[in-house]
């Protein structure tokens, strides 16, 4: 009997992208898919393209954020495995299939991310990479692996990560509700950036871990990218920040703190300087960050209490993937 995987999307004015994702789905030749859109108020033409293709939709009447969203549709669902895919990205037909192949032998996996190609426009051909999965810096600035290199310059085979970038995720069901937090497996007061990052380190701390399928192709058009903050909105920007140190309060344990402090703090005094000087109106992101800090001390006791695994296990896991001169 074959495992099933639930794939799930959250929309946002995403007209201009959900037909081909969709097309990408219905082309997999794995056999147990089924697939949800979830939309947070779009004011385009999303949701009727959506309900052309006789997709199940939830319809939100405002903008939850993209934590709340999925946290909706995994709900819906007990699939083996949870996809989450961004509307801007297409699958290689394969993709399913080469991903449950190789979490199913590997029971200790919990999370995997495929081999992102960057793209400017869905259906282009393209050898460069968008992500291989997620990596943790000592600063605690997360990276996508290997981005912007030739795919002839990334490892062939299946290596140790630290988690999926959120764009196309594909988790092991028995771990989200492994790390759930009082039913919540994203965190909704993420409202949306960084949430991934939040939930592989999560999963980390019980002891899951993380690979790099890089037999699994998917295309991606990465709106947010580095060195180009300017171009995205004012929200995601203030997202990002605030959304640094609610990860940092919940997750970061003070031995590690400690140990990284100096590449923390000089990382965080550019970020005070560049807001300070060129990015004003996130400033308020400090302000919410410390308002929130009593419900993100409330989940970190909870992290804390239901750790797995040795110190050592720990810091293999959290360093995994990490590479120099990336």
């Amino acid at each position: 009997m074959n495992a099933s995987v639930h794939i799930q999307i959250v929309t946002h004015n995403s007209a201009g992208t959900i037909g081909a994702c969709l097309t990408s789905i219905w082309s997999q030749t794995y056999p147990d898919v089924d697939v949800c859109v979830i939309d947070n108020a779009s004011s385009d033409d999303t949701c009727t393209i959506v309900e052309q293709r006789s997709v199940s939709l939830i319809r939100n009447e405002t903008n939850r954020g993209y934590a709340a969203a999925h946290n909706q549709g995994i709900r819906m669902s007990r699939a083996d495995y949870i996809l989450t895919l961004n509307p801007d990205a297409i699958l290689a037909p394969d993709f399913v299939g080469q991903m449950v192949d190789a979490l199913k032998s590997r029971p200790h996996v919990g999370m995997a991310s495929g081999l992102l190609l960057r793209v400017e426009a869905l259906g282009q051909h393209s050898q460069i990479v968008d992500s291989a999965g997620l990596m943790l810096e000592r600063n605690r600035r997360q990276k996508l692996r290997y981005e912007g290199k030739l795919t002839d310059k990334i490892e062939p085979y299946i290596a140790p990560i630290f988690g999926p970038d959120g764009a196309a995720a594909f988790y092991r069901r028995s771990m989200l509700d492994d790390i759930a937090i009082e039913g919540e497996i994203f965190d909704e007061d993420f409202f949306m950036h960084k949430e991934d990052v939040d939930l592989c380190w999560r999963a980390i701390a019980r002891g899951w871990e993380a690979i790099f399928v890089p037999a699994a192709i998917c295309q991606h058009v990465r709106g947010f990218r580095p060195g180009q903050r300017q171009k995205v909105s004012d929200n995601v920007r203030f997202w990002s920040l605030r959304n640094r140190y609610l990860k940092l309060m919940k997750n970061e344990r003070l031995v590690d703190l400690l140990r990284n402090l100096p590449f923390i703090l000089a990382y965080d005094l550019l970020i005070f300087g560049y807001v300070l000087v060129l990015e004003r109106r996130s400033l308020q992101a400090y302000v919410e960050a410390w308002q929130l800090r009593s419900k993100m001390l409330h989940k970190r006791r909870i992290i804390q209490s239901g750790r797995r695994g040795t110190n050592s296990d720990y810091q293999r896991l959290l360093m995994a993937g990490r590479m120099r001169n990336v």
